[in-house]
C-alpha cells in the first residue's frame, strides 16, 4: 500500500505532530511518502487547457513529478494548518495544478480502476467550526480530482491557545491503524 502525504505547513509544529502521529499509526509494511509541498518549486497554473489535449502540463517543475505520485498512491494525505480558512498557498498552487487529474476523470472521463482513499490532517490556531467544513470542502474537490474519497478528517481546533489537543494524536494514531 503506498501513502502519499502532500504536507503544507513552512512550520515544524503542530500540524507536522499531528501528522506524524498518523504515519507513525499506519502499518509497518506501507510505504510512505512525505513532500514537503514549501520546498517544491511549483508554478502556478496559467489556465492556458493544455492539459485538456495531453492530460499533462507544459510547466516543467516538480509538479510534473508530484502527479506521478497521486497516480501511483492507494492512499492520499492532505496535511496543512489553516490559513485564512484554507489551505496554505503552498498546497493551493499544488491543488490547482492538479487540472490535468481533473480534466482525465471528468472532460476526457478515463477513470481510474480502483479507488483511492483520501485523509485530511489540519490544524488552526483560531477555535472558529466553520473552518472544519471550509477545509473538508477543499479537500473533497481536490481528492475527486485525484480519483479519491475523502474517508475521514482528523484536526484540531485553537492551537494558538491551547496547542495540540492528546485526543487528535490518538484519534490520527487510531485512524491510521485501521486503515487496510
Amino acid at each position: 500500500m503506498k501513502v502519499l502525504v502532500l504536507f503544507g505547513s513552512p512550520r515544524k509544529k503542530h500540524t507536522y505532530e499531528l501528522t506524524k502521529a498518523f504515519i507513525e499509526g499506519l502499518e509497518k509494511d506501507t510505504e510512505v511518502e512525505f513532500i514537503d509541498t514549501p520546498k517544491l518549486n511549483i508554478s502556478h497554473c496559467m489556465g492556458c487547457n493544455y492539459c485538456l489535449k495531453e492530460m499533462k502540463c507544459f510547466i516543467k517543475d516538480d509538479m510534473e513529478d508530484i502527479l506521478n505520485k497521486i497516480e501511483e498512491a492507494d492512499i492520499i494525505v492532505l496535511s496543512s494548518p489553516v490559513y485564512f480558512g484554507t489551505v496554505t498557498s503552498y498546497l493551493k498552487v499544488l491543488i490547482d495544478r492538479c487540472q490535468p487529474l481533473y480534466n482525465k476523470r471528468f472532460v476526457l472521463k478515463v477513470e481510474d480502476k480502483v479507488k483511492k482513499k483520501g485523509f485530511l490532517i489540519f490544524t488552526a490556531g483560531g477555535k472558529n467550526k466553520r473552518m472544519i467544513d471550509s477545509m473538508k470542502l477543499v479537500t473533497k474537490f481536490f481528492m475527486l480530482s485525484c480519483g479519491a474519497e475523502l474517508v475521514d478528517t482528523i484536526y484540531c481546533l485553537n492551537t494558538d491557545e491551547n496547542g495540540l489537543d492528546k485526543e487528535a494524536l490518538q484519534k490520527a494514531h487510531i485512524i491510521a491503524k485501521s486503515i487496510l
